[in-house]
């Protein structure tokens, strides 16, 4: 007996829809595309507990046939390929014919169409991939797809579909791509009867970008357009100074097809290269367009991909028009108010004033707020075994004796349990208190010894350790938010002038997912109207600018991490970016009592190693090390 058999077609579609349907949003990105390809000049979504329960998608494009409506649900049905050589330069979105077999697989679904030629409409109901019944209706020309109970039959699937408020993000997050890529239709988005995204026809790119993303974004968008050797690209991209965290704000398309391609994105990223540091990346709705025959769109069953026959042209190609067209803006002609006022005080001696109240929030009582006079003439005189840095503390050899193992001069490595012992044994030393007779005299040196601030010599009885004050004071700052240790009645501070944010359609999605989250740890909004949100309160010492960048990240971590977030990760991203913004900076000069104050907090701290984002916070330098740096016999 034949141990291969064909699968019955119930059972293949199944499986073709472990490619295509991933998730609702699959559904709801395979029904826009067919109303897309069908000529529609409106499309209205409407779902329900994230799509999970209901998916419709109503058109008003050219419908269907009676005939057509039926045979539409088998598998590799097409209106959009008659040959091998159509395959080779799509025009249309859809092609494969697998989307509503596959769909009608794991779902109860309807379909409901009439084309402008005939009298009545029809209805098509299937039921798990089974046809059930087919219909006389009355309907207008268009078609719409009802899906319901996504997932119904197939268990294990559904049960790996994330929380409501998650799906209803992606969802949203692939509508306003749609949107941004077509701005001549009219689209409207329903959630749970609440309208998401409501746009009408739009005269242009650059009013669509404003009615999907918000008018605080369109004004750092610096336009895109060149055209060469059958190549096009236009749109709009961010000037330098608007930096993300990430790729989430960037829209691009390739022949109108929403992408997520890698080439596209190194592009950008080579044009800026020089503008922006590394690791940040700017907002883009960017439009290529290029030969279809040079361009493979059949890589995969979503369509996401795509591959050029020539890549290293299309790189540069868009590379060289970004960068031109960031060269023709306006040059910056504010500098941020602290470099400011330091650039002045150069010019004029005067020293540096600290503003930390608006740096970062801690007032003058917390920590100095002068910078000392002579950082960059620091001594090194008098007793060798003491070491001197002003504004920075002081670090003695004498608190250094017993010898150790030699270890590295890096000891990023040594763990928790190993330092705990150490804690209360980590030091600094008042230059008064060290032996300040002379063994030189007349003899002085003026290195300059940690200009920038940044670190505190301490000591323990293995030797040295630079401590790293900004980092330090993030894992405080971090432990203390995560923790919830700082009471919310002592943390939070109203805002004189409430900070307003304009949010994309899927971050609005994205904010009702971690609102109750940003509330928890102090920072307290209203809804305005549409998608403006209103920041009423922050925690104390951030800065309102703080606060919205830290919301800014925050919301596009849900969609960097869409495919395992979860709360309780987010709490942790919530409590670092908020820890990093509010934490001391690296060139703010400390008093000797507050660098005392870091330690011993920082030893009290679960993980006083590194901070929330995985940086050291502290380097270590054995006595033998120094004894074998300045070749002395160990």
């Amino acid at each position: 007996m034949s141990k291969i058999r064909v699968l019955p077609d119930v059972l293949a579609n199944k499986i073709a829809a472990g490619e295509v349907v991933e998730r609702p949003s699959s559904v709801v990105k395979e029904l826009l595309e067919n109303a897309l390809d069908a000529g529609a000049g409106k499309i209205n979504i409407e779902v329900e507990t994230g799509g999970k329960q209901l998916i419709r998608v109503l058109d008003d494009g050219e419908g269907m046939t009676r005939d057509d409506a039926i045979i539409a649900f088998e598998r590799h049905a097409t209106s959009k390929l008659r040959s091998s050589e159509d395959l080779e330069s799509i025009a249309t979105l859809g092609f494969r014919g697998e989307a509503l077999p596959s769909i009608a697989s794991v779902s109860r679904l309807f379909l409901r169409t009439k084309t402008a030629g005939d009298t009545e409409g029809t209805e098509v109901e299937f039921n798990g991939g089974k046809l059930v019944a087919v219909r006389d209706i009355a309907w207008p020309t268009g078609s719409e797809v009802e899906v319901r109970e996504l997932f119904f039959n197939i268990p294990a699937r559904r049960k790996f579909l994330k929380s409501d408020a998650t799906e209803s993000f992606h969802i949203a997050n692939l509508v306003q791509h749609y949107a941004l890529a077509n701005p001549r239709l009219a689209f409207l988005l329903v959630n749970n009867g609440r309208d998401v995204l409501r746009v009408t026809p739009a005269q242009s790119l650059k009013e669509r970008a404003y009615q999907v993303l918000g008018n605080t974004l369109l004004e750092k968008l610096v336009e895109v357009s060149s055209e060469t050797d059958g190549l096009k690209v236009f749109g709009f991209v961010s000037n330098p100074q608007e930096q993300r965290s990430s790729r989430d704000a960037q829209y691009l398309f390739i022949n109108r097809r929403f992408v997520r391609d890698q080439l596209i994105g190194r592009a950008l990223s080579e044009a800026y290269r020089s503008m922006m540091p590394s690791g940040t990346y700017p907002a883009a709705v960017l439009f290529i367009e290029a030969p279809r025959t040079e361009v493979d769109v059949n890589v995969h069953p979503a369509k996401t991909e795509v591959r050029f026959l020539n890549e290293g042209s299309v790189l540069s190609f868009v590379r060289d028009a970004v960068a031109a067209a960031l060269r023709s803006t306006q040059p910056i002609t504010q500098v941020p108010g602290v470099a400011r006022e330091r650039a002045e005080n150069q010019s004029t001696g005067a020293p540096a004033k600290w503003r930390t109240s608006e740096t970062n929030g801690w007032s003058s009582s917390d920590f100095d707020t002068t910078a000392p006079s002579q950082t960059k003439s620091t001594s090194v005189h008098g007793n060798p075994s003491a070491i001197r840095v002003d504004g920075v503390g002081n670090a003695s050899r004498k608190d250094v004796t017993s010898p150790s193992d030699s270890g590295s001069i890096l000891n990023s490595e040594q763990t928790p349990e190993e330092f705990t012992r150490q804690r209360s044994e980590v030091s600094l030393t008042r230059g008064a208190e060290a032996d300040s007779t002379s063994a030189c005299a007349g003899q002085q040196a003026e290195p300059v010894l940690l200009e920038s601030v940044a670190y505190i010599v301490a000591t323990d009885e293995e030797g040295l350790l630079l401590v790293d004050q900004h980092v330090a004071h993030e894992r405080i700052l971090f432990e203390q938010f995560r923790d919830a240790r700082l009471s919310r009645a002592a943390g939070l501070q109203p805002l004189l002038i409430p900070a307003t944010i304009d949010l994309s359609p899927a971050e609005a999605e994205a904010f009702a997912i971690v609102q109750s989250e940003l509330e928890n740890i102090g920072i307290e909004t209203m809804q305005l109207s549409g998608r403006t949100i209103a920041i009423k309160t922050s925690p104390a010492g951030l800065a309102a600018s703080d606060v919205l960048a830290v919301m800014r990240e925050v919301l596009a971590v849900v969609e960097r991490e869409r495919r395992d977030f979860t709360i309780e990760r987010m709490r942790d991203k919530i409590a670092a970016e908020l820890a990093c913004k509010a934490a001391i900076k690296i060139n703010m000069p400390l008093t000797f009592e507050k660098m005392q104050w870091l330690i011993d907090e920082l030893m009290k701290t679960h993980n006083p190693m590194t901070c929330p984002h995985g940086r050291p916070i502290m380097m270590r330098m054995g006595l033998r090390d120094i004894e074998r740096g300045f070749k002395r016999p160990v």
